[in-house]
């Protein structure tokens, strides 16, 4: 008799826990559907705004050597620099984008007539642009192709629910680079991307 009551307390203690777990389960799992959700509307809307926080760019041998003598005793390496303290980003609003990003890499071909221009700038109503959702991992691809001056530009803006993000950009011209950051809603007092005949 006594064996079947430390055998019930034992199944009752297992059943306790068990649903406990599964409540906690629950409750991740919610709230990872409701950053979902709002993540899905904040894509929806076309008004918000990626921070580039750091830039990993494509290393060959020679941006390699030249990249590690200047960054020496920076805190930063040649596949990773640190953008914290800029303003590097990419605005979506509406059926426009903007980017003024700082660029490390080697420019491939071309010609640039304006040595100031050496970053990641386009703006203007891009030629393609798709939302690609993924409910099973719960994010989101953003891709699109825009052109500014002589240079086509590929970009795939990968988001998660927390809104971090993910940006993977070719070009034409140079190297590819990567940059994480976090999207953000875009709000009034930022600068609105401007219609630029191409």
């Amino acid at each position: 008799m006594k064996r079947y009551k430390y055998i019930l307390i034992l199944v009752m203690a297992l059943l306790l826990f068990w649903s406990c777990s599964s409540t906690k389960n629950d409750i991740a799992n919610n709230s990872k559907t409701n950053q979902f959700i709002q993540l899905k509307e904040l894509i929806a809307s076309r008004s918000f705004k990626f921070k580039a926080e750091t830039a990993y760019p494509v290393q060959t041998y020679d941006m390699m050597q030249v990249t590690n003598a200047l960054l020496r005793n920076t805190g930063n390496t040649a596949g990773r620099i640190s953008l914290m303290g800029n303003d590097d980003y990419i605005t979506i609003k509406g059926d426009s984008v903007q980017a003024e990003l700082a660029y490390f890499g080697e420019r491939r071909m071309g010609f640039n007539t304006d040595p100031q221009d050496i970053g990641v700038h386009f703006e203007g109503k891009p030629k393609t642009y798709d939302v690609i959702e993924n409910t099973k991992k719960k994010t989101f691809n953003i891709e699109f192709e825009t052109r500014w001056k002589t240079e086509q530009y590929d970009v795939t803006l990968l988001v998660y629910p927390s809104k971090n993000a993910t940006v993977f950009i070719s070009s034409t011209n140079r190297t590819s680079i990567r940059y994480d950051g976090k999207i953000e809603k875009l709000e009034e007092t930022d600068k609105t991307p401007k219609q630029v005949a191409q």
